[in-house]
């Protein structure tokens, strides 16, 4: 058949789809407003044990899911007609003469039930062919097993509106001239699918079901938060029955980052997953203990410090700042560990309990609490204890005790610790081993000692298992310490994806996550590597590789302007000719004027605001909550994950410290298209 007229057959398909799945919707609408109908004229009447409520309510509730359903359905049939394919594999079988045909997609289609699909989502297992084998010998696991045979041929399609601009045949993976034509494409406001041109590294990645923990260090570009997201859109196809969005968790560096990849699921035909930092859940744990700093408060005083290492040294102190770094090491966490073991002992005053009936030797407590609870964390310990005395008195009762009879055995119970205060005891800590106690005066806790106080108090009390979690995505990785890591492995039992760079890390000194995930997951975590670059161009790639002793990146051939370096007699000559460039590019979506930090972005936004009046000037802060067009200003720790099409990088001579050095890197690594940096000299 023509291919003008497999797609006409194609977008009539779809079209009769739609038309059916709109029947489906108003029939379903009808139905619930009968129901709700219902409900309300017979509620008085239904009978007294609830059944029929229940019942009501729980049909009702299925209408509106199945409503949801057709809903999501028809969003993804209305996004292919735009362009319902995107590829076709040939492949002929072992024993056959002929190839079948495939054509790839977005999503399924097919007439119906049993008959075969027009077009095959792109994560069926028939449509790996597409992305992993080259013309000749291929295979693919479908439920049968595995089926062997010859990749004859592969086309590549572009469709736009529902019309065919060009096909390519190709005997490669992913044709390069496609791939640079996405590549060349402008940044959005959202991160953008990569279905149409998955490369095999990345596709293995995205298709790994094997690994319980998989971690994937890759280089700035090389399309990990994306692959990441796809890999859940393919865990989510794969596992209907086990695994809901809903029960999906990615941890994020900031809002932002959150609201830029908010749109991919959803172009993928799956429901949004929910998105949270770590930092904003240790303020939500820690909040009857102060207003907790997060991340960027602390990159903040790193940025500002003004300590001269030398002075420590000679005098034979640590800076602050290394200080503030060993407390999120595995040294500090064993320390804390040997501070819990010894509560074992002083923390206690066991005594004979007695109330009313009710009475216990102290003797007997002890042994409960030191022997048969001995895997209960301290102060969660006293609660089973308090569960076997009221199970005892329930029996001999024969009847259960109310609510506030069971709390006041619980309290008479706990008042057996010498403080249950998780502040005091952190404090009695840092004194035992000569450090300064909290000063929580202003009710703010440092940022050094957030997740060292949060590990304290699951190291004292049970941690909140996050059952409800199936699938943990952990980004920027490299950024996360080794306590945070315990923490999360205490938190979290279920499979994870982590990501990161290790060549992004905000720090003055690099950690590589990967040397020591194994000591916290075990042996279950496996390593991938990407290390080729799909963002920028080679001379914007060549450019960040000279700022960092990371090995080479691969770059994809692509071509454009150098970085250039406008060297300025003062800092309002810089401005004027920062203002004069940003008002030059017309050509761009996103434009992005990366910081040091947060006051040298709010100046700068400022500044350039007076100059460029009637263009809408956007200052991003770590409270900001939307990713947004046009032209913004932001701390470079802002940028992780994002990508602009053109980047302007000011105050160039203030990047000279390791810290700025990484800063630097971290912002070139953000250009598309276009870099360009400024120095007051």
């Amino acid at each position: 058949m023509h291919e003008d007229d497999y797609l006409k057959l194609v977008t009539e398909a779809l079209h009769q789809k739609l038309e059916e799945i709109d029947r489906r919707i108003a029939g379903n609408e009808t139905d619930i407003a009968q129901m709700h109908e219902y409900f309300w004229e017979n509620y008085n009447e239904f009978d007294e044990y609830g059944y029929e409520l229940y019942d009501n309510s729980t049909a009702l509730k299925g209408r509106m899911r199945e409503q949801d359903e057709y809903k999501r359905e028809r969003m993804r049939y209305e996004k292919m007609l735009d362009s319902p394919y995107f590829g076709r594999v040939d492949f002929c079988y072992g024993g056959e003469d002929e190839p079948e045909r495939y054509y790839i997609g977005i999503g399924n289609l097919a007439k119906g039930r049993a008959e075969q699909p027009y077009v095959f989502d792109w994560r069926a297992p028939v449509s790996g062919l597409f992305y992993d084998y080259d013309k000749g010998p291929a295979q693919f696991e479908a439920p049968a097993g595995i089926l062997n045979g010859e990749v004859t041929g592969k086309k590549q399609y572009k469709i736009k509106n529902g019309r065919l601009i060009y096909v390519l045949e190709t005997e490669m993976n992913i044709d390069d001239e496609i791939l640079q034509q996405a590549l060349s494409e402008h940044a959005n406001a959202s991160l953008k699918s990569i279905v149409t041109t998955i490369q095999r590294e990345q596709n293995q990645i995205i298709r790994d079901k094997s690994h319980r923990i998989l971690a994937v260090q890759g280089c700035a570009g090389s399309g990990k938060t994306s692959v990441a997201l796809h890999r859940i859109a393919y865990l989510l196809y794969h596992n209907r029955k086990s695994l809901k969005a809903a029960q999906v968790l990615i941890l994020s560096p900031n809002s932002i980052f959150g609201d830029y990849i908010s749109r991919i699921l959803p172009e993928l035909g799956e429901e949004q997953i929910r998105e949270m930092t770590f930092d904003y859940f240790a303020y939500h744990e820690l909040r009857d203990y102060g207003e907790a700093e997060d991340r960027y408060d602390e990159i903040e005083k790193m940025l500002h410090a003004e300590e001269p290492e030398a002075y420590f040294t000679a005098r034979g102190l640590k800076p602050a700042t290394a200080e503030a770094a060993y407390k999120q090491t595995r040294s500090y966490m064993e320390e804390l560990n040997g501070f819990v073991l010894s509560l074992e002992w002083e923390l206690l005053d066991i005594r004979d309990f007695s109330r009313g009936r009710i009475s216990m030797k102290a003797s007997r407590i002890s042994e409960l609490f030191y022997e048969r609870f001995a895997d209960v964390p301290i102060l969660s310990r006293m609660h089973p204890i308090g569960e076997y005395l009221i199970d005892e008195e329930e029996t001999l009762r024969g009847r259960g005790m109310d609510d506030e009879e069971k709390q006041e055995i619980y309290d008479t119970l706990n008042r057996m610790y010498r403080t249950r205060k998780l502040l005091k005891l952190y404090n009695g800590f840092l004194r035992e081993t000569g450090r300064d106690e909290l000063d929580t005066a202003d009710g703010v806790l440092r940022y050094e000692d957030v997740y060292p106080l949060l590990y304290l108090k699951y190291a004292l009390m049970e941690a909140p298992k996050r059952g409800e979690v199936k699938h943990l995505v952990i980004d920027e990785m490299q950024d996360y310490t080794y306590l945070q890591y315990a923490l999360l492995e205490k938190m979290f039992d279920c499979p994870m994806t982590i990501l990161g760079d290790r060549g992004q890390a905000i720090a003055e000194t690099k950690q590589d996550v990967l040397e020591f995930l194994p000591h916290i997951f075990g042996k279950k975590v496996h390593c991938v590597y990407l290390d080729k670059s799909y963002r920028s161009t080679a001379e914007i790639t060549e450019f960040a590789g000279s700022l960092t002793a990371e090995s080479a990146v691969q770059a994809v051939e692509r071509h454009g302007e150098a970085p250039r370096v406008k060297r300025c007699g003062t800092k309002e000559e810089m401005y004027d000719r920062l203002a004069e460039d940003l008002a030059g590019e017309t050509e761009y979506d996103t434009l992005a004027v990366l910081c040091l930090d947060a006051d040298r972005a709010k100046e700068t936004a400022s500044s350039l605001a007076k100059r460029l009046a009637g263009r809408e000037v956007t200052l991003l802060t770590k409270d900001s909550m939307r990713f947004q067009r046009g032209i913004v200003i932001l701390p470079f720790y802002l940028a992780k994950g994002l990508e602009f099409d053109a980047v302007f990088v000011p105050e160039l001579q203030d990047y000279t410290a390791p810290l700025g050095r990484q800063a630097l890197y971290i912002n070139a690594t953000r250009a598309l298209h276009l870099l360009r940096l400024y120095e007051v000299r």
